[in-house]
């Protein structure tokens, strides 16, 4: 019994290492498809590579897409720039769907995105915002330290001057949107009430 199980443990161990030099592979050639462009920083790029990552690891709802080759859009509110930035990932795909990115001013616009990337420092507004994308099949993704505790899904953070990421589970849950468990046990901390 007690080799069945640790040849267990060790293949689940090995399966996460597979796992994690496969992101960081990924993530490795999603910053280089990116760093053509010498003018975007470091930590744009890598909050690039993690958008192109989350969306392999999402599952929305059946309808949430026209066809099986309608684009996944990422829509980028409060940053132009950001939104400019994110130009290479067009020509990737995730589940043959290729990548389309929208500027948005207002909620109204990004009702029709599957991800938003939210750039506020205002609290007042990004409740606003995060109140008119409620129970819509929409990943919300941010940097305000107070994200993820005002309902959005994943919220970037800085430990020791690395890019990580928070995920909210309830927020999730009522955006009816599916976070794949590889996703789920890379975040550095999950919000969900316990019930």
């Amino acid at each position: 019994m007690y080799v069945y199980c640790h040849a267990q443990f060790t293949e689940k161990i090995c399966q996460m290492k597979r796992f994690l030099f496969i992101i960081t592979l990924t993530l490795a050639l999603v910053c280089s498809l990116i760093c053509h462009a010498d003018n975007i920083s470091t930590e744009d790029k890598v909050k690039a590579a993690y958008l192109y990552n989350f969306a392999k690891f999402i599952k929305w709802p059946g309808p949430t897409f026209i066809h099986e080759k309608s684009p996944l859009l990422i829509g980028v509110m409060g940053d132009d720039s950001f939104a400019d930035k994110l130009g290479p990932l067009t020509s990737r795909t995730v589940r043959n769907r290729p990548f389309e990115i929208k500027k948005l001013k207002t909620s109204k616009q990004a009702q029709t995105c599957h991800m938003v990337y939210i750039n506020t420092s205002s609290s007042a507004e990004l409740s606003n915002i995060l109140e008119q994308l409620k129970a819509r099949p929409i990943i919300t993704v941010g940097d305000n330290n107070k994200f993820a505790a005002q309902g959005g899904i994943i919220q970037f953070i800085k430990i020791r001057d690395r890019l990580r990421f928070i995920i909210n589970l309830d927020a999730a849950k009522i955006n009816q949107v599916q976070i794949d468990a590889q996703l789920l046990s890379l975040a550095t901390e999950l919000l969900e009430t316990k019930e």
